[in-house]
């Protein structure tokens, strides 16, 4: 049977059914797939709630409910008879998904479809009242859900007597029930406002028990505001208030809507000072309906009405309005106005509370407050009505308001009510949108930062309802001035919400009111101010203003940009103003045209930067000044580049670069001077070294951006004053110009007073043109020779190793190289800058607070040599071309070159020119491009991987090019980019090793998902290598893992001891995981008899493993000890019946590190050999019995290993251990702590010594 509610939605929406009906197939999949839930599936709701609000849709709200409802009743989860303490586990899961339903959209939308069978209204009370009182916080769901099924049960139209029996006893107690739940700090006091609303709004209740909840909130209004108690209480009890004025009979409303009003007035007697904003918001929305409900319920006939509002009406014919004015005597009619005079007082006061809201502090008193003021004023008589409009509009003119946003926008907020309900006659319509003007555009410095984006954003919502609530030829007069206000918001506003707004504005606007006036141009730039083209700043600044420009509007946008966008207060938005000025300038076909633009924005703006004191004003001429100039493209104008030129002297003359950001007014200058260099700007001799004098004070600047932007400055400056050439002829510079430019930045970076000195040396040398760089060979070495030692790893740049200069010194270096070209690299020139691009860049590793500062360095050098190679191999094509001689291919098979670098067995031709750059010097730089694409930054993983093909391209002689082209670039889709370094190690030689390098560093640096990529990765490849029939290839892994166990044991020169650091400890991850997934397994099968293995591979490794855990250095460095003993721990499960002898060594290891004076290490070690043991002691042929092992389980965990004051009384559990396990004394040395004299110390001594005995 379908109920009365169904049947009422049915009948006034009945093509929804319709729609539902024929719904498309992705609803219906939706909706049959909550059948086929699992009762277990249903806490997963709670879990993923997330997840489930984002994305669940409207539709299956009806079909969800219903399959939980039936949940409910099937078995039946209901109750007919009261009970104590009753629980069903399946009804809360259904009711807390019923929640996770309502938290998505809101409890009104779920509970439209909640059923609503007259029969179920008793069950659900008497379930609801016998709830475990004693789990009321794990069951607040299950209540949430059963309060809004009681109300939805409410709603229906049947008398209550004639659907329980005892009417009287069932009101009372669901009204004490509901009183109860408005307590609750969470959803159910909603869901109890909302059930006692829908209760008390039926006519069979009694109106006592309304009366009773009048007095209760008045008590409770009265303690809050006294005595600060039943916050949440008093919460709920209010927002019943509202629920029920909101649905309420009015003829009942008025008998207590002056109770209800005093009940919540002393809400507002103390407004600034109160503390609970929820109850204000929801005690202005109760006032504002108390108000409503007071007045007669029609609009005022005096109110304007638009009529029909259909699109096609605005082109084809204007809608006859209502005249404007309307007669007197329509002021005083019958139909309007108070429902009893009595209430006078109390509608003042009503409105007087909703005139403070809309200047409150929060959005949703103001936005309840102006709600309310539309709706009040619509049912007043019009001389009332206009007093309420012209309050809100003298917040707009009142002095004292300007810096008070919230008035601003709370006031926007009540016009747009007034407006779109028709309150606001045309004949204020111009004051209003004088108002609008002014809000679209308002902005108020308070302390560091500016607000008003708010008061923008109300505005265009103003503009929006101006656009439907008014007839065209009302707003066509002043429709003009309204679309450029908008327009220019949509373009040029910094917030993107801003933008979008004046954007939909703007739509509505030309849609409902231009389309007679603005035609084509109007669909235009509806088109180009879409909602996902203003999504993007930058793209509406550089590309969207051009386009409107060129539909009429390029003098508004011009204007708006000089006057107000180059002197904005955010320095980003200065930027892209420049930039939106280059693009209009440069819009401009007209070339005389053009010029004069320029020549207008030069005057205007070139007073402004020497004598404004606003930062921003002069940060945004200057940007402005660049932009202009460089769109200009050449400048022939004398006057106007003696005012340019003569704009950085003012400025270090008045000191400008002082101050806070005066860095941006630096960066702002050299871009002006890049801009003057770029268009050939007329400059005397004296005024292009004053320039550059300002670029060298620019140059030793401590913040990056300055030094970079004066190196990219001075290369424009040089090249085009400094680097003359006359036909095919480059003149050489005199001496003077040499030891004006490159001498001196040769003496600055030999011998820099501080970091910031040397960095922008070695930028300015970089920056030189070649005409400079090649004036004699000797000039060229010192350069390099300079650029090269700061290259150096191990250089130190005063007192202290410098990473920026490091890499600012290699992007010199590739400039250089660049800029020379190939005929002058020499053997010796080639040689030093690959050792240094190669050898010593790509294995910087240097660590900071910043983290890997060295990337910056291997980046750079890898960069720096595929451009060298680029360089030569442009070279070498136009030499094989015109003198063969120079060439000399050789065919080499096998061979071993430089002594160690095998080759593949396909010959390769092996370039020997007078570069020196053939098989050796590209086989280094593949191998540390392999290397770093396997780092653990994905930055040199990204350009390693870019640059390779291009290394390819140019690069001569690289030793198997085309396996590497194969693995890594063929098969691309068949596997992703671990896979694909780890299918390259099947290369062998140096590949290998470099590749291996650094995989082993992006599998073992941690656990995150790249990192557990490139460890299943290099696991799953090493398993296939040990199963190779090749001999060498199954004991190649093996064979480099133990070399490199060895390394770590070595001692290392000071500039490869961070290297090491890195390395080690993912190392011994990686080896522990390739131990246990069995990829050394063919190293240990070989190993059966113990006098054998003391030569092999495998005893060679384990030993090398026993040596670096017990070895000093690494005793104190607890993560890499727990390391090597996890990899020792692997060793010992996988020779455990296989080889007696390794086995036993790594016990011993292990059992050795229990004796460290560090209690993690050997808390540790006993905890992951506890577990190994356990395991072995179900391994077939182990090397040790069952008893034995069971013996050592009980030693190691009956002891205390983490407590640090028993060391003494571990030696005896050592020594059993070592019966136990049948292990030589001699091999375990017990580390005995030296026992320290008492001396005198301060209080901090203990937790120090705590902190170094624990190994942190």
């Amino acid at each position: 049977a379908v109920g009365p509610i169904e049947k009422s939605r049915k009948h006034q929406n009945p093509g929804k059914f319709a729609r539902a009906r024929a719904e498309p197939s992705a609803t219906r999949t939706t909706s049959s797939a909550f059948p086929k839930v699992r009762t277990t599936a249903l806490p997963s709701f709670n879990e993923a709630g997330d997840k489930f609000r984002t994305f669940c849709c409207s539709r299956i709200h009806a079909t969800a409910v219903s399959f939980f409802y039936q949940y409910m009743l099937s078995p039946r989860r209901l109750i007919s008879s009261p009970q104590s303490a009753f629980q069903d586990s399946k009804l809360d899961r259904a009711c807390e998904a019923i929640y996770e339903l309502c938290s998505a959209s809101g409890y009104k939308h779920v509970a439209k479809e909640f059923p609503h069978t007259v029969q179920d209204l008793h069950a659900v009370y008497v379930t609801y009242i016998s709830l475990d009182s004693s789990l009321h916080m794990k069951l607040w769901r299950t209540r949430y859900s059963l309060l809004l099924w009681l109300g939805v049960l409410l709603l229906n139209p049947f008398d209550i007597k004639s659907i329980v029996e005892d009417d009287t006893t069932f009101i009372a107690g669901l009204f004490q029930s509901c009183s109860t739940a408005l307590k609750d700090a969470g959803p159910t006091r909603e869901a109890a406002a909302f059930c006692l609303a829908t209760m008390l709004n039926r006519k069979d209740v009694p109106a006592v028990y309304l009366e009773k909840l009048v007095r209760q909130t008045a008590v409770l209004v009265e303690r809050l505001t006294t005595e600060n108690k039943n916050a949440f209480q008093t919460l709920g009890a209010v927002e019943t208030l509202a629920a029920i004025f909101k649905r309420g009979d009015r003829t009942w409303l008025l008998l207590i809507a002056r109770k209800a009003f005093e009940a919540i007035r002393p809400c507002f007697e103390n407004w600034e000072c109160g503390s609970f904003r929820s109850l204000k918001h929801v005690a202005v929305k109760l006032a504002a309906r108390v108000g409503i409900s007071v007045l007669k319920p029609r609009s005022a006939p005096w109110c304007y009405s638009r009529g029909k509002r259909a699109l096609l009406e605005n082109k084809f014919k204007i809608l006859d309005e209502r005249k404007d004015h309307i007669e007197d005597e329509s002021d005083n009619h019958e139909n309007i106005g108070l429902e009893d005079g009595r209430f006078q007082d109390m509608l003042e006061s009503v409105m007087e509370t909703l005139l403070r809201a809309i200047v409150d502090t929060d959005t949703r008193i103001r936005w309840s407050g102006a709600k309310g003021i539309g709706k009040i004023a619509s049912r007043l008589p019009r001389g009332l009505a206009d007093d309420i409009v012209k309050n809100v509009l003298s917040l707009f003119d009142d002095t004292g308001s300007r810096d008070d946003d919230n008035a601003w926008h709370g006031s926007c907020l009540a016009l747009a009510e007034l407006g779109r309900l028709g309150t606001l006659l045309p004949v204020r319509l111009p004051e209003a949108l004088s108002a609008l003007t002014a809000a679209i555009t308002y902005e108020f410095r308070r302390g560091n930062h500016y607000v008003g984006a708010h008061v923008r954003d109300a505005a265009c919502y103003v503009a929006w309802a101006f656009a439907r609530a008014y007839a065209p030829k009302v707003l066509a007069p002043h429709l003009p001035s309204l679309i450029e206000g908008i327009l220019l918001t949509a373009v040029f506003d910094r917030e993107v919400h801003v933008r979008r707004a004046a954007g939909a504005a703007l739509q509505e606007n030309i849609g409902r009111q231009g389309f007679q006036i603005f035609g084509d141009v109007g669909i235009k730039l509806t088109q180009a101010l879409s909602f996902f083209t203003l999504g993007s700043r930058d793209r509406t600044f550089v590309e969207i203003v051009p386009a409107i420009a060129k539909l009429g509007y390029w003098e508004l946008l011009f204007r708006k940009i000089i006057k107000e966008r180059i002197r904005h207060w955010d320095s980003p938005i200065r930027h892209l103003a420049a930039k939106s000025l280059y693009a209009l300038v440069s819009s401009i076909d007209d070339k005389a045209t053009r010029h004069g633009v320029v020549h207008r924005v030069i005057l205007m703006l070139s007073d402004l930067v020497g004598q404004s004191r606003d930062l921003a004003s002069r940060h945004g001429s200057l940007l402005a000044l660049a932009h202009v100039t460089q769109a200009l493209g050449t400048l022939d104008s004398n006057h106007l580049s003696e005012k340019l030129s003569a704009i950085v002297p003012r400025l270090e003359a008045a000191r400008f670069y002082r101050g806070k950001e005066g860095s941006l007014v630096r960066i702002a200058a050299c871009s002006l001077i890049a801009a003057l260099a770029s268009c050939g700007c007329q400059l005397t001799v004296k005024a292009q070294l004053r320039l550059l004098d300002a670029l060298d004070h620019s140059s030793s600047h401590a913040i990056e951006a300055v030094r970079i932007a004066a190196a990219a400055a001075a290369r424009l400056l040089t090249t085009s004053y400094f680097a003359i050439s006359n036909s095919n002829f480059i003149s050489q510079p005199g001496e003077r110009l040499l030891s004006r430019i490159v001498l001196k930045y040769i003496g600055a970076i030999r011998e820099p007073a501080t970091a910031n000195a040397s960095r922008g040396a070695c930028n300015f040398l970089g920056a030189l043109p070649a005409r400079l760089l090649i004036a004699d060979d000797s000039t060229l070495d010192a350069i390099v020779d300079a650029l090269l030692v700061r290259s150096y790893r191990q250089d130190v740049v005063a007192g202290e190793r410098d990473a920026e200069t490091r890499r600012d010194a290699l992007i010199a270096l590739k400039h250089i190289v660049s800029a020379i070209r190939s005929r002058h690299l020499t053997e010796s020139r080639v040689l030093k800058l690959h050792s240094a691009f190669v050898q010593s860049a790509c294995h910087d590793f240097g660590v900071d607070q910043r983290g890997d500062v060295g990337s910056w360095s291997r980046i750079q050098g890898l960069q720096a040599a595929v451009n060298l190679s680029a360089v030569l191999h442009h070279r070498r094509k136009k030499a094989r071309n015109g003198s063969k001689d120079r060439i000399v291919p050789c065919l080499v098979g096998r061979a071993i070159i430089n002594s160690h670098l095998v080759l593949a067995a396909r010959p390769f031709i092996s370039v020997n020119s007078r570069f020196r750059w053939g098989g050796g010097e590209s086989e280094e730089l593949c191998c540390a491009l392999l290397r770093n694409m396997g780092e653990q930054l994905d930055a040199t993983r990204s350009i390693s991987l870019l640059l390779m093909p291009e290394f390819f391209q140019h690069a001569p002689a690289v030793p198997r090019k085309k396996q590497i082209e194969v693995l890594l670039f063929t098969d691309a889709k068949k596997r992703d980019i671990p896979g694909r370094l780890c299918a390259c190690l099947v290369l062998g030689g140096f590949y290998h090793d470099a590749l291996l390098d650094g995989l082993i560093q992006s599998a073992g640096c941690g656990d995150s998902k790249i990192s557990c990529e490139f460890r299943h990765a290099l696991v799953q490849q090493a398993v296939v290598m040990s199963k190779s029939l090749d001999y060498a290839d199954r004991i190649g892994l093996a064979k480099a893992l133990m070399l490199k166990v060895r390394a770590l044991n070595r001692p290392v020169p000071a500039w490869s001891v961070e290297e090491r650091n890195r390395f080690h400890l993912p190392f011994l991850r990686c080896l522990a995981a390739l131990v246990d997934a069995g990829a050394l397994h063919p190293i240990f099968q070989t190993d059966v008899k113990g006098s054998v293995a003391t030569g092999s591979l495998a005893y060679h490794l384990v030993s090398s493993l026993s040596t670096l855990i017990a070895s000093p250095r690494l005793a104190k460095q607890v993560s890499k000890t727990c390391a090597a003993a996890d990899s020792l721990l692997a060793v010992l499960s996988a020779t455990a019946a296989t080889s007696p002898l390794l086995a036993n060594l790594s016990l011993a290891a292990l059992v050795r590190s229990l004796t460290s004076p560090f209690p993690r290490i050997r808390a540790y070690v006993a905890e992951q050999l506890y577990t190994r043991l356990i395991e072995l002691s179900i391994v077939n042929e182990c090397f040790l019995d069952t008893e034995k092992l069971s013996l050592a389980q009980v030693l190691l965990g009956n002891a205390a290993w983490g407590v640090s004051t028993c060391m003494f009384h571990l030696e005896d559990t050592v020594s059993q251990l070592t019966q136990a396990l049948v292990i030589n004394n001699d091999d375990v040395d017990i580390q005995k702590p030296a026992r320290r004299t008492p001396q005198r110390s301060d209080e901090l001594d203990s937790y120090t010594c705590l902190v170094r005995d624990a190994g942190y």
